[in-house]
């Protein structure tokens, strides 16, 4: 057998397989052709030298904005994509049905990364914010027929639980978002944490009895208006309810995190299903920087390497319903492969509430494998340690 690429000597960490053991990968095309201990290196055109280094499952950030060029805060998919070790992006919600055209037609042929999106319920998407001022920004209609011819791109409707509509509706707005995406059986993706303090202090209390299986809860550990903490740092009982039906909690960091709030959550066993970033041009360049960065953060409050792996690969694909290509290293499944590297020193990494989690270890990307091609990982930006 000859392969195009051999991955050699990594510790290839691959949740869905159970597999966290030296391997080698070896990719024919852009397929994965073969995991396994000691492949020759006489069968592969090309190796890369994987010793000391993490290798995983292409890493899939659930939640960002990519839409560059389209909203304020998009940045370039590479940017937040292939270029540190992302193989897979899912922009959440920064286009509306009167927005999207531009993101299949320029956005998504430019970039090497692969981009899905969930569409916004407000037609204007994040080219206004705060969006949803008034009932005209939502156009049921629209929507679904935009949902219908773009089936292949858009994984579910993005509602953001802030806004003069919300503020009045409540959660009738939330069931407007339902009912369009189950006709095309797809999730919604509800973002809570309202930093203007105008919704309904029990609005997450009285919308998460709706959401269903593979809905998706996003800054799941906000600090703001709409948290998951009741005043005496307990979890509500909706959102453990929530997460035995099937309900994704996604952590969505950016601007709406808090340390605080995750470490109090985790110490009541409420783990995220999946870690994203929510990053785009005001973040990428600090405090959020990237995935690596993000799974970093949760290294430091106490998830292992496997949880974290799981966590940016084959959870994200399960919720996207990608996981017949890629989450995995399965032969036959895309060769979409991270290489990172474990970093020894000490960072300081600050949250959206301007708290601080010291680490002494930072993953950070090496290279990507993104359908069998080799890109090397030049991040924008990465945390700088402390003297």
């Amino acid at each position: 057998m000859r392969y195009d690429l051999l991955i050699k000597g990594g510790r290839v960490i691959d949740p869905a397989q159970n597999i966290d053991d030296k391997r080698d990968i070896a990719i024919s095309g852009d397929k994965i052709s073969a995991v396994a201990r000691d492949i020759p290196s006489l069968e592969s055109q090309q190796i890369i030298d994987a010793s000391d280094k993490i290798v995983t499952p292409g890493l899939i950030d659930m939640h960002c904005h990519v839409y560059h060029g389209g909203t304020k805060g998009g940045v370039n998919p590479d940017a937040a994509g292939v270029r540190q070790g992302v193989t897979t992006l899912v922009d959440a919600g920064s286009a509306g049905e009167a927005t999207f055209g531009g993101l299949p037609k320029y956005v998504i042929p430019s970039a090497r990364t692969t981009v899905f999106c969930f569409l916004h319920l407000g037609s204007q998407g994040l080219t206004v914010v705060p969006e949803l001022r008034d009932r005209e920004e939502i156009n049921l209609e629209a929507t679904a027929e935009t949902i219908e011819a773009n089936l292949d791109l858009i994984k579910g409707i993005k509602l953001r639980l802030v806004g003069n509509v919300v503020t009045s509706d409540g959660v009738e707005v939330v069931k407007m978002a339902k009912q369009t995406a189950k006709k095309f059986g797809l999730p919604v993706m509800v973002h809570i944490g309202d930093v203007k303090k105008q919704i309904s202090p029990t609005l997450t209390q009285e919308f998460l009895p709706l959401m269903e299986p593979g809905d998706i809860l996003s800054h799941v550990y906000t600090a703001q208006m709409g948290s998951i903490l009741r005043p005496d740092d307990t979890i509500m009982p909706e959102l453990r309810e929530a997460m035995e039906r099937g309900v994704i909690l996604d952590v969505a960091e950016a601007c709406n995190f808090s340390s605080e709030v995750a470490r109090k959550a985790l110490a009541q066993d409420i783990f995220p299903t999946t870690l994203s970033t929510d990053v785009g041009l005001p973040s990428i360049t600090g405090p959020v920087y990237g995935l690596t960065v993000t799974m970093s953060r949760f290294l430091a409050l106490g998830l292992d390497m496997k949880q974290l792996v799981e966590k940016t690969t084959i959870n994200p694909a399960r919720a996207l319903r990608i996981d017949n290509s890629k989450g995995n290293l399965k032969p036959g499944m895309d060769a979409d492969v991270s290489v990172l590297e474990l970093r020894s020193g000490t960072w300081e990494l600050v949250d959206a509430e301007q708290q601080v989690t010291e680490t002494d270890t930072l993953l950070a990307p090496s290279i990507t494998v993104k359908s069998g091609q080799l890109i090397p990982a030049k991040p924008v930006a990465q945390p700088k340690p402390i003297n």
